[in-house]
């Protein structure tokens, strides 16, 4: 492929990434603020630690540091909203497409026209998994989907996967890993798989420099953290948060096989799109490429296994998106059985950018979201009085006020998260009866009776797409 022929390809992805993000994820300049909780939590995560803060020591939150990582440098673009939080996601999908076209052609055997991408790019976008834009599960995709182009190219190989590779594999697994451990089953799985063929063909000696330059790939991902956590002697409150409070405290409802098979059912239902993608290239892949079949319901296995065991949320099953490129094989099988007319085939790229496009803005869950005010936004209402006064979020997940005010929070919980831990409340209980911030937002307005040098100042409903809510901005008082 020449360097002309590469540049218009990243040219179809980048576009075809932007477009269905514009109109999917609301960190989107169609969208007044992305009010989503989680992503505002990231961002608070990952500015404090630009700032100089401890993760886990000093601000509280149990995903893995990559993810703060890469909102802190979103940050670094835009510091009150999410321009660069969609930059971020951008560069994300446009890999994940470029890697999963890749895979594609790996089992077809010869290169692809990148509009192809535009059908699984809206198969994944406008799905309910893909929820509010920017979760973990979507920043995650790339990486998946790079382990599933090195599996399905090696499947198809005459020789062992050359070690650069391998090591690069295992790095992107060790980013995985520190991103949100709950896909190690996919990589379980790969690794397990990649062995067997390994030992199949015989490539006894290259297996084991493989396992090295794959478990030295993951250390290179894990050292800087180590090197991070290590000189801030906070070890010790990184595996406590993000393993032990992880595996221990933040539990789902349920467990077992029946509740694996009930997320299951629940992740295909939120990821429907995708999963029919999924599906097809199952069935036809049976019939025509046995191994390949096999090899891609092991990982989906694997994936399923650490991903939904759990409790379960909306966006949980996106990662299972990571196979819906594979789907595109069985139908350009089927599109070149068909006799089409040269006009249609040059017409036909631009056609399925401009339907994926109308298919976005139709069906995204987050359609109905589109165009508010600035001033409907309780974000933006409340940081225009709070002005760079210091301010906590009480009493619930991050709403987003730290975002839109730009500032910092004041203390190690910064917001209440979902696990059961006494000390978040025992935290911002104390910082508010010795009235130690000019400013509360809360999700109820009665907090003057137990903390009365606040009262109410301002407030304002809004439905983020999970219900309506009504935010009381409070200010102590002299």
């Amino acid at each position: 492929m020449t360097v002309k022929q590469k540049t218009q390809r990243a040219v179809w992805l980048l576009g075809i990434a932007a477009l269905v993000l514009v109109w999917c994820s609301k960190s989107s300049p169609l969208y007044a603020f992305n009010d989503w909780m989680d992503a505002n939590i990231f961002f608070t995560m990952g500015k404090s630690m630009l700032h100089g803060r401890v993760l886990y020591r000093d601000v509280f939150d149990h995903k893995g540091p990559v993810l703060y990582l890469l909102y802190g440098l979103a940050a670094c673009v835009d510091n009150t909203g999410f321009g660069g939080v969609l930059l971020l996601e951008t560069a994300a999908f446009a890999a994940f497409l470029w890697l999963g076209l890749r895979s594609a052609e790996a089992i077809c055997g010869r290169a692809l026209h990148p509009a192809w991408t535009a059908l699984p790019a809206a198969a994944v976008a406008a799905s309910r998994a893909f929820s509010h834009g920017g979760s973990a599960e979507e920043l995650l995709l790339p990486l998946l989907a790079a382990a599933l182009f090195g599996a399905v190219s090696t499947l198809r190989a005459s020789r062992p996967m050359p070690l650069r590779r391998v090591v690069l594999h295992g790095f992107l697994a060790g980013c995985a890993l520190w991103l949100k451990y709950t896909v190690l089953g996919f990589y379980l799985v790969w690794a397990v798989l990649l062995a067997v063929l390994y030992l199949r063909r015989g490539w006894r000696g290259p297996l084991g420099r493989a396992i090295g330059a794959y478990l030295g790939g993951m250390a290179l991902a894990t050292l800087p953290w180590v090197v991070y956590f290590g000189v801030q002697g906070a070890l010790g409150d990184w595996f406590t948060c993000y393993f032990y409070d992880n595996l221990f405290l933040y539990k789902g409802e349920g467990g077992g096989a029946a509740a694996l098979a009930q997320h299951l059912w629940w992740a295909v239902r939120d990821a429907l799109p995708a999963a029919v993608l999924l599906a097809v290239f199952l069935l036809w892949a049976a019939l025509r490429r046995p191994a390949a079949a096999g090899v891609v319901a092991a990982l989906a296995a694997g994936l399923a296994f650490t991903s939904l065991m759990g409790g379960y949320l909306v966006y949980y099953g996106l990662v299972l998106s990571v196979f819906a490129p594979l789907g595109l094989v069985p139908l350009i099988f089927l599109v070149e059985k068909c006799k089409t007319p040269a006009a249609a085939k040059r017409l036909a790229p631009a056609a399925a950018v401009a339907l994926v496009l109308v298919w976005c803005a139709a069906c995204s869950p987050n359609r109905a979201l589109r165009w508010r005010t600035a001033d409907s936004m309780p974000q933006h209402r409340f940081a225009r009085q709070i002005n760079g006064a210091s301010l906590l979020n009480y009493g619930t997940l991050d709403g987003g006020f730290y975002t839109a005010a730009g500032v910092l929070p004041p203390c190690r919980y910064f917001c209440v998260t979902n696990m059961p831990l006494d000390d978040q409340w025992a935290e911002q209980n104390a910082l508010l009866a010795e009235g130690g911030v000019d400013y509360v937002v809360a999700l109820t307005g009665d907090l003057g009776t137990a903390f009365p040098r606040y009262a109410v100042v301002d407030q304002c409903s809004c439905d983020g797409g999970e219900g309506l809510l009504t935010w009381y901005l409070y200010k102590r008082q002299a």
